[in-house]
């Protein structure tokens, strides 16, 4: 009965953690697990790093609960069969010490703590809790001075069981920011521009990217589930031509591993 792909659980510096988020769910309603896997040295790098992380749910009664995915807490207040709502906070790493000489010589940036709000929608069949569809939304701003702005984003995803402990599930997103977070994530100053030789860069708000991803999920047991899963992300508008990913990046970011969890 898995719905959960812990894989992509991983989180690079200055990515926030629905970016890497496989938004499904569990007829369980505890679980903890963790996931391993390739993704890019910072947002829009052509450099590729491994990395781990822990998620998990705990029931706070009925529909309710807290979940931790990486860097990621939601806690959901609705006891709803199907709508989520409730408080997200996110902690962003930070940039430094990058693989790419010339994007180290780019102002670092620190650590923050963003704070926001979810929801979403899960339709599930009655009749088989593996079938189901969700769509989810999201908005998070920045609450240590760090970015000064804000980011949204969309996700829809669909799952369909194929045989009896093999699951398939695939769903796209996209996430917006605004003029000071693309800005911060992916301009270049004046000072920079004399530190790396990349040219000046001043982006503006907008898509910053559209992202797809599949997963399969190996269901051993009602409690112990093993996942794989890849996802692929196109950057998009001021963000795509950063001299950080049009000349030292790439505006194709792939991300993909594999996970474990336990239910109960």
């Amino acid at each position: 009965m898995a719905a959960l792909l812990g894989a992509l659980g991983v989180i690079p510096p200055g990515v926030q953690a629905e970016d890497l988020m496989i938004p499904l769910d569990l007829p369980q309603l505890n679980f903890f697990g963790g996931g391993v896997g390739a993704y890019p040295d910072y947002f829009g790098s052509k450099d590729q790093d491994i990395g781990v992380a822990p998620f998990g749910r705990l029931s706070l009664g009925g529909s309710r609960f807290v979940r931790l995915l990486g860097n990621e807490i939601r806690v959901n207040l609705l006891d709803n069969r199907n709508w989520q709502l409730g408080p997200a906070a996110l902690w962003r790493f930070s940039r430094e010490d990058v693989e790419n000489p010339v994007v180290n010589k780019v102002h670092e940036i620190d650590d923050a703590l963003s704070l926001g709000l979810f929801g979403g929608y899960i339709w599930r069949d009655p009749q088989e809790m593996r079938r189901q569809a969700g769509v989810g939304a999201w908005a998070l701003g920045d609450a240590t001075d760090v970015y000064n702005g804000w980011t949204a984003g969309l996700n829809a995803y669909a799952m369909q069981p194929v045989a009896r402990m093999v699951t398939l599930a695939a769903g796209t997103a996209f996430t917006y920011g605004s003029d000071n977070y693309t800005n911060e994530y992916f301009g270049v100053t004046q000072a920079d521009s004399l530190s790396s030789g990349l040219p000046i860069h001043v982006p503006g708000g907008g898509v910053r990217d559209v992202r797809g991803w599949a997963t399969a999920v190996l269901s051993l047991s009602l409690h112990w589930h093993l996942g794989v899963g890849i996802m692929y992300s196109r950057i998009l508008g001021d963000a795509a031509d950063s001299p950080l990913v049009a000349l030292e990046g790439s505006k194709n970011q792939w991300i993909y591993g594999v996970g474990a969890l336990y239910a109960w």
